[in-house]
């Protein structure tokens, strides 16, 4: 029985009050009287190296660059516009429009400076914790949250070894499929040229190749069985 390692299959172990049996390559909980063995294929992965995640952190950085010359631009047109509204009163519109454009880019900025953000409850702080002061104890009576952020996420530390298989693979088949035509073109413009001499027979004999939808066959003539000597008929 094929399953995930998820929740679920932790809740199925502890139901049947069985240890999780560790392989090479999967997570194996016994079979138990009547319940069958349940099986979970672990995850394939590795750690990125030093070089791999300096290079992704470096691509961001150069991403984050140019947008941030893009805001600065963006900016600039903000300011002419509102230089404009402020002397024609006129031109609200592309003011507010700029204002939203300029904050997409600020959001897309720091999604991009910080990746993965959550945010975590802090409890049993006091009013000494949140304001610095000497003298009041007091405690809180709300929960207080807190925002963290991380520049790298938790998952591009990571590489999935099957999905990098299973997109080499895809490559290789796109690769094949965008072959495929030349190889097509190739075998009809065989079967176009005039054969001659000795390479007559070997473009006879793929005459029965598959083209698109259509069979190509050649037929051979049947041999004249008409006798060589003149013929007459009487009435």
């Amino acid at each position: 029985m094929a399953s995930q390692v998820n929740r679920d299959f932790f809740k199925k172990a502890k139901k049947v009050d069985r240890a999780i049996e560790l392989r090479d390559n999967e997570a194996v909980i016994p079979a138990v009287k009547e319940r069958a063995e349940v099986r979970a294929k672990l995850p394939n992965r590795r750690l990125l190296t030093v070089e791999e995640r300096s290079e992704i952190v470096q691509e961001r950085m150069a991403s984050l660059k140019s947008l941030e010359e893009e805001i600065e631009v963006e900016r600039k047109v903000l300011l002419e516009s509102v230089k404009l509204f402020e002397s024609t009163n006129s031109g609200a519109s592309e003011v507010v429009s700029q204002n939203l454009k300029i904050k997409s880019l600020m959001e897309r900025r720091s999604k991009l400076s910080r990746p993965e953000s959550w945010i975590e409850v802090l409890s049993g702080l006091t009013l000494k914790d949140v304001f610095a002061s000497k003298r009041d104890d007091r405690k809180i009576g709300a929960d207080l949250f807190q925002v963290k952020r991380r520049v790298e996420p938790i998952l591009s530390l990571y590489v999935d070894l099957d999905l990098a298989a299973a997109d080499a693979d895809a490559s290789a088949a796109d690769a094949k499929a965008t072959a495929k035509p030349g190889t097509l073109a190739s075998i009809a413009e065989a079967l176009t040229a005039e054969p001659s001499g000795e390479t007559a027979a070997p473009v006879t004999a793929a005459q029965g190749v598959i083209i698109g939808q259509k069979r190509v066959i050649k037929t051979k003539k049947l041999a004249a069985t008409a006798p060589a000597g003149p013929v007459s008929f009487t009435l």
